[in-house]
């Protein structure tokens, strides 16, 4: 080969060789919003972005937000990541439900554990059907949690509103899960409602003071509801999950997941994903149950939005997407 293009191949090998850590050295900072103070994605959140700093030297922000809220800033490059679920990543991307309009600059990062809409009493309360939430005092979540948008639809389903609760002499308070399980134990609310992993430490709490039951979502009401949010599934909240729990408790399901913006460059999101995986241990120091539910393997469970095209390339090497 004459000596002219010998230059030219090393040149071309050279370049192709410094792309990926050339994308790596401009990307200087990465944002991530995951959710509120008392469950699972703030703790995790951080442990993640503290990963990632550590290994990828990328200087790194987790601060608290809702599933609605996260894929709203990860769309308007607020946030590099956030954490959502595959339902309400879906709605955002396509502008349905409480997105008013298209969310296209989402991709999906990884999917990670079952997340269960869980609708606590006091087990001393004559609560004993989400029809009897017509007149009472329910904390759904805040305003922009995914948890709060499928209390509307599960009250719905119902035949009842957030303004017909408080129009029968109820209330309906926007607050996250730690002041939520707060209201409770003191007396002051009648029904504490989530979307989280199950277990879940704050509802744990509860059931060890004052005790707590969970209202299900009958058959009937269930196919309500997922004719309004295909999104979402049925599934149940399993015995063994919370103490004295004798009967699993038929409830709304969904899939908790990890959503990037487009424009991270392909080998950070790769990188991200690498990273993360193979420090997984470490998260499960975080929220055992949690991590011990989220495997490589599931990375694109419930998956509704075009995943980064980074993170496939990890998936197929992987051998987790053809």
């Amino acid at each position: 080969m004459p000596k002219k293009f010998c230059l030219i191949a090393v040149a071309v090998v050279l370049s192709l060789c410094l792309m990926a850590p050339a994308a790596m050295a401009e990307t200087k900072f990465l944002r991530m919003f995951s959710g509120p103070e008392g469950g699972s994605w703030y703790p995790l959140g951080s442990a993640m972005m503290s990963i990632v700093e550590k290994n990828l030297k990328i200087s790194t922000s987790n601060g608290p937000g809702g599933g609605v809220g996260n894929c709203k800033a990860v769309n308007g490059g607020r946030a590099d990541l956030g954490w959502t679920y595959t339902h309400t990543a879906y709605n955002a991307y396509n502008g349905r439900g409480k997105f008013d309009k298209k969310n296209t600059n989402l991709r999906h990062l990884m999917s990670l554990y079952p997340g269960v809409f869980q609708m606590a009493v006091d087990k001393s309360s004559k609560i004993f059907s989400v029809a009897d939430l017509a007149n009472k005092r329910i904390v759904p979540g805040k305003v922009g949690f995914t948890g709060t948008v499928i209390a509307e639809l599960v009250l719905k389903a119902y035949g009842i509103t957030f303004e017909s609760i408080k129009k029968n002499g109820g209330s309906v308070s926007f607050v996250g899960y730690s002041d939520s399980a707060a209201l409770l134990k003191d007396g002051h609310s009648d029904a504490y409602m989530a979307v989280t992993s199950c277990p879940q430490s704050t509802i744990i709490d509860l059931n060890f003071r004052p005790g707590i039951r969970f209202l299900p979502v009958d058959a009937k009401h269930m196919a309500k509801i997922l004719k309004m949010e295909p999104g979402l599934m049925a599934t149940d909240i399993p015995v063994g999950a919370y103490k004295g729990l004798k009967a699993p408790v038929p409830a709304v399901g969904t899939v908790t997941c990890i959503v990037i913006n487009k424009d991270v460059p392909d080998d950070v999101a790769y990188n991200i994903v690498k990273t993360l995986y193979a420090n997984w241990p470490e998260l499960a120091k975080v929220k055992k149950a949690a991590i011990d539910a989220s495997k490589p393997d599931k990375a694109l469970a419930g998956v509704g939005i075009p995943v980064h095209p980074g993170a496939m390339r990890y998936y197929k090497e992987m051998h987790i997407a053809k």
